[in-house]
Order: C-alpha cells, then sequence, then structure tokens
C-alpha cells in the first residue's frame, strides 16, 4: 500500500516532506512610512486637524485573486494639556478597490488616543494642573478583501488632532500633541472560496 499526500497548487512536496508553497504565505506588496508635520505646541482646534494624512495605491497583476490586508503602525503618542482642556489624537483610514478607485477622506474616529485633566466643578475656582501622557505603540489590522486581477486597492490614512468640549486658556498654558509617524504595510494572499 502506498502512502497518498495531498497536494495543491499552493503546496509543495520535497523530499523533506510537504509545506506552503511561497505563494500561499502572505507577501507584502505595498510600504509607506509617514512622518507628523505638526508635532510641538498646538492651541484650540475645534475641528480636526490632519497630523498625518498619506495613501497606497496597488495594482493587483496577478492572474489571480488576492486577499488584501493592510497593517496600520502607529508610533507612540505623546500628549500634554492644562486644565480643563482636552486634546485627541485620532485614527481613521477608508478604502476602495476596483479599475479606478478613490478612497474618500477618511474623518472621524476608528482609532485613536485623549487626555484630559479637570480638577474643579462648575461652581469652584479654578485650580491649576498639567497632565503629561504618553501612549505606547500600537498596531491594528484592517481587511480590506478580494481583490481581483487589474484591480487596484486605494488605501487613505489619517491622523487627526482636535480639542472637543470647553477650552480655557491659563495663564501658563502648555499643550503639545506628538503623533510621530505611522507606517503602513500591505500584505496579499491567495483567494480561496472567499477565505485565506
Amino acid at each position: 500500500m502506498s502512502l497518498r499526500i495531498c497536494v495543491a497548487e499552493n503546496m509543495i512536496s520535497d523530499s523533506t516532506g510537504t509545506g506552503f508553497a511561497r505563494s500561499w504565505l502572505p507577501t507584502m506588496v505595498a510600504e509607506r512610512m509617514a512622518v507628523s508635520g505638526r508635532d510641538g505646541e498646538v492651541d484650540r482646534a475645534p475641528d480636526q486637524i490632519p497630523f498625518i494624512d498619506t495613501e497606497i495605491l496597488w495594482t493587483n497583476t496577478t492572474d489571480n485573486p488576492v486577499h488584501v490586508m493592510v497593517s496600520v503602525h502607529r508610533a507612540s503618542r505623546f500628549l500634554l494639556t492644562s486644565s480643563p482642556n482636552t486634546l485627541v489624537l485620532d485614527d481613521a483610514w477608508t478604502y476602495d478597490v476596483g479599475l479606478s478607485p478613490s478612497a474618500p477622506a477618511p474623518s472621524g474616529t476608528l482609532n485613536g488616543v485623549g487626555t484630559r485633566v479637570k480638577t474643579r466643578r462648575s461652581y469652584q475656582s479654578l485650580v491649576f494642573s498639567r497632565l503629561f501622557r504618553d501612549y505606547p505603540d500600537f498596531l491594528s489590522y484592517v481587511e480590506v478583501g478580494a481583490c481581483d486581477p487589474d484591480e487596484t486597492v486605494h488605501f487613505r490614512y489619517r491622523c487627526l488632532f482636535s480639542t472637543p468640549g470647553e477650552w480655557r486658556t491659563a495663564v501658563q498654558p502648555r499643550h503639545e500633541a506628538n503623533a510621530r509617524w505611522a507606517r503602513l504595510r500591505m500584505f496579499t494572499a491567495p483567494w480561496v472560496d472567499g477565505v485565506v
């Protein structure tokens, strides 16, 4: 009786055994490193202001559909605020897949960090305080989905700064926000019956 080995187009079989072919493993197809252009002292911003704004365009030049995923790696963030103000750094992304895709400008909140210090009730006098807050780097994975041959993926990312809520300019105000950088990496893997 002979041993039957299960093989497929995405597997290899040699004298050492069977395993996944390189075409089956996720492959990084695009990478973008973006640096914040506004780090440092900040002032009131009721509307969101982009600190980082970047995008990736990638076209599937293979003959097969692929599964696309993007990793968004954010650097450690630093926020410094004085009472009673709030500072927020929001991360937002959008994407579109097609023959001529155009992802809308990201806005709103998908992920992010914020800090607020308030040391008084509305009927008490203001007590001066300052809050220093560091956040570690973090990573998010965005499932884009299927990309057919000759289709293009357009992925946009923004880090947005805002100051929601009340704002008071203190005698010695100090407000800082540092988004530092973001690294986008796009990976693909074979698309097999809608599942990877």
